[in-house]
């Protein structure tokens, strides 16, 4: 994937052979080019299983779940992002698998100086079995960033994180690209913007990067196409 990246941005430039932008700096504008794309898109989003409850512990840092998200989704660097969280409760289960009933609700996403003044002032007392939802706030951005839980924990529960993740940089084109099509073909133009700025063409940079803030919207259009959402809601339809 490598190779086709560097291939697709250097006929963006006009510099097929490789006269202007030499090989190793096109590979690092496109790692950079990835990491972006990620991050404003959200495009490589990871549930890893076996992400648990800990009795009596408030704090879940990410770095904590790195090992299981780079287990389940190849190509991984690190987390970025929570995009929502579940606590299972109840019923019988078996690893992050229930057998019978259960109750595994979505927890209530709330800003961390929120989430201190509301839940953090009874110094770690607001503990206990969840009768109902509760409350998670994320803690910084990144590798170093946490998760904070209201009320504590008690008891080991199997918990879903839906995280957004950042890719590990391609060092060779036999590396695994986690990031999906459509986005793939959104990082060849914020690299070549990159190139074009580091040369200091400033309006051919301008242009470039216009044309990598029209594909995004394209990506999220193609991922997230029109659906209907009742079959019998119409009489007639056109298609």
């Amino acid at each position: 994937m490598l190779a086709q990246y560097v291939t697709d941005v250097r006929n963006l430039l006009n510099d097929n052979q490789g006269q202007f932008f030499t090989e190793p700096t096109v590979n690092n504008y496109v790692n950079r080019a990835r990491r972006r794309v990620a991050s404003v898109s959200g495009c490589i989003r990871v549930m890893p299983p076996g992400t648990y409850t800990i009795p009596n512990q408030e704090v879940y840092p990410f770095a904590g779940w790195t090992a299981l998200a780079q287990a389940a989704c190849v190509g991984v660097q690190s987390i970025l992002a929570c995009r929502s969280l579940t606590v299972g409760i109840g019923g019988s289960w078996q690893g992050n698998t229930v057998r019978g009933g259960s109750w595994k609700p979505a927890w209530r996403r709330i800003p961390f100086t929120d989430f201190q003044a509301r839940f953090r002032i009874y110094g770690g007392t607001f503990v206990g079995t969840f009768s109902e939802p509760g409350w998670f706030s994320q803690y910084g951005l990144g590798q170093s960033a946490s998760l904070y839980l209201s009320p504590i924990p008690t008891v080991r529960n199997p918990m879903e994180v839906d995280l957004t993740c950042v890719p590990s940089p391609l060092l060779t084109d036999s590396d695994p690209e986690p990031i999906p099509y459509p986005w793939v073909d959104a990082v060849v133009y914020w690299a070549a913007t990159l190139c074009l700025m580091g040369q200091q063409r400033r309006e051919d940079a301008q242009a470039m990067a216009a044309l990598f803030a029209d594909e995004l919207p394209m990506c999220a259009a193609v991922v997230c196409p029109q659906m209907i959402a009742n079959p019998y809601g119409a009489t007639l339809r056109s298609a």
